[in-house]
């Protein structure tokens, strides 16, 4: 039987108006809901790398805990 579950994840950006910073255009934070795990991103790959790595470890855990035990 297939399970699902939903991940939330807030993403806060902010974007400079300062036209004399020609380098760094943005910033932000992106946070789990669930754990509250929050980490600061300067790049698009940063926020994928966040989310993708959790996906990752949450699957791992819940093909663990959620494997039938013996009956019996």
């Amino acid at each position: 039987m297939a399970t699902r579950r939903v991940e939330s994840f807030l993403v806060r950006i902010v974007v400079s108006d300062d036209e004399k910073n020609t380098t760094k255009q943005w910033h932000g934070r992106i946070q789990h809901i669930g754990t509250g795990l929050e980490c600061r991103i300067d790049q698009l790959d940063e926020l994928l790398s966040f989310i993708s790595n959790h996906l990752r470890q949450n699957t791992a855990a819940s093909d663990t805990t959620s494997s039938p035990g013996p009956t019996g």
